[in-house]
C-alpha cells in the first residue's frame, strides 16, 4: 500500500451534508497502485470527517433502541441549481378582483348522489343518472294527426 505524506493543506468541512472537501493535489502514482493510492486518500478523508462529526457535533442517547445519534448542524454549503428559481406566477384579473372583494372559489360537491331508494350511490346526471332510474312509462306516444292534440300531449309528457 502507498504511503501518503502529511497534507500541506487542512480539510474544508460542511458537517450539515457530511461533506469534506480535499483541496490538496492527489500524489503521483503508476498504474500498478492507482487503486490503492486512491483507496487511501478517501479512507484518509473518511476518517477525517468521522472524526470532525465526534468532536464537532453534539451526541445524545437514542430513547428508542439504545443508540447513539449525532445531531448534525444545517448545511453552509450552497449547492448549485441546474435552473433558477421560478418566478412567482402573477396573478390574473380575476384573482386579484376575487382577492380584493373576498370571493372564495366554489368547491366540488361531487358527481355522485345518495339514491335513497336503491339505497346507492348514482350520478347526478348522465348515464344511470337521476332522470335514468327507471324506464319511461309513455316511451311510445300515439299520434291522431291532431297537431294540437299532439301539442297537448307532448306538454303532459314533459310535466
Amino acid at each position: 500500500m502507498a504511503h501518503l505524506e502529511p497534507k500541506p493543506q487542512p480539510y474544508t468541512f460542511d458537517l450539515g451534508l457530511l461533506l469534506c472537501n480535499d483541496t490538496n493535489p492527489l500524489p503521483t502514482y503508476n498504474e500498478d497502485d492507482k487503486e490503492a493510492v486512491l483507496a487511501a486518500v478517501a479512507r484518509d478523508n473518511a476518517q477525517a470527517l468521522i472524526n470532525q462529526l465526534l468532536t464537532a457535533c453534539p451526541i445524545t442517547k437514542s430513547t428508542d433502541d439504545g443508540g447513539l445519534q449525532i445531531n448534525l448542524p444545517a448545511p453552509t454549503t450552497q449547492l448549485p441549481r441546474e435552473k433558477p428559481i421560478p418566478k412567482a406566477k402573477e396573478k390574473t384579473k380575476w384573482e386579484r378582483f376575487a382577492e380584493k372583494k373576498g370571493i372564495k372559489p366554489k368547491g366540488k360537491d361531487g358527481k355522485l348522489k345518495f339514491d335513497e331508494v336503491s339505497g346507492d350511490w348514482k350520478p347526478k346526471y348522465g348515464y344511470k343518472g337521476k332522470r335514468g332510474d327507471g324506464v319511461q312509462e309513455d316511451w311510445i306516444v300515439e299520434d291522431d294527426g291532431d297537431a294540437a292534440d299532439g301539442k297537448k300531449k307532448k306538454q303532459q309528457k314533459r310535466s
